[in-house]
């Protein structure tokens, strides 16, 4: 059975509706660079970096990342997307914004230098985008106190899970003591119980339903506001 090594979470802004993952020293404009997805697309991958692409670029989304020693096994649970590629890594992997903002400026990986599968999932994707959509029709002013409470709602809902593990030619065993010494070693599973969910529980969208106005001091409903 395939072993969890590490998994962390970061928030990340998608501007220009992208971020990048990639090895530490990877050169964006190099020649083997991938170019940025298309609209629709959700990956472009070269040699040592990759492109993730958002349908929107205004509400930051949550990059789940996680280093396994093999291929990791399916998991409970459906996602709306899911791809896979490949990419050599120098015993590191960062995340960064398409304008170059590093997230996460390189995490040593206990599987070393080489190649690394990797598996990309995709939740909430057009949700988000077509909802962040409606707060702008309804709102006139984006500064507003009540755009701004809109906005956080939906703030890390769109998720993404990027699973990693060595190529089957890297393939070696990760001692316990290394496991230990990362701080990352996995609970034992108990014989004869289900395999956990490795990817924890994906958040619910937030129902974006404009409330309805109180009653008049008469009994009357009062007409619904106008936030044009």
């Amino acid at each position: 059975m395939s072993r969890r090594l590490l998994r962390l979470g970061v928030r990340v802004h998608p501007d220009k509706a992208a971020f990048r993952v990639h090895d530490r020293g990877a050169d964006p404009t190099d020649l083997q660079a991938p170019p940025l997805p298309q609209p629709g697309e959700l990956l472009t991958i070269g040699y040592d970096q990759m492109w993730i692409a958002s349908l929107q670029d205004d509400v930051d989304v949550t990059v789940l990342l996680e280093e396994w020693d093999a291929e990791p096994p399916p998991g409970p649970g459906s996602w709306e997307h899911e791809t896979s590629g490949e990419l050599y890594l120098r015993g590191a992997v960062a995340v960064s914004t398409v304008t170059g903002e590093p997230v996460l400026h390189g995490v040593r990986l206990l599987g070393g230098v080489g190649r690394y599968r990797m598996r990309i999932r995709a939740q909430h994707r057009e949700a988000i985008a077509r909802l962040y959509d409606q707060l702008l029709d309804r709102f006139r002013d984006g500064f507003s106190a009540e755009f701004q409470a809109a906005l956080r709602e939906l703030q890390g809902v769109e998720h993404y899970l990027i699973q990693l593990w060595p190529s089957r030619e890297m393939q070696r065993p990760v001692s316990e003591a290394a496991l230990a010494l990362s701080g990352t070693f996995p609970p034992p599973a108990a014989a004869g119980l289900p395999i956990p969910d490795q990817t924890g529980p994906l958040p619910s969208l937030p129902d974006m339903t404009p409330a309805a106005p109180p009653p008049s001091p008469d009994g009357e409903p009062r007409p619904a506001r106008e936030d044009r």
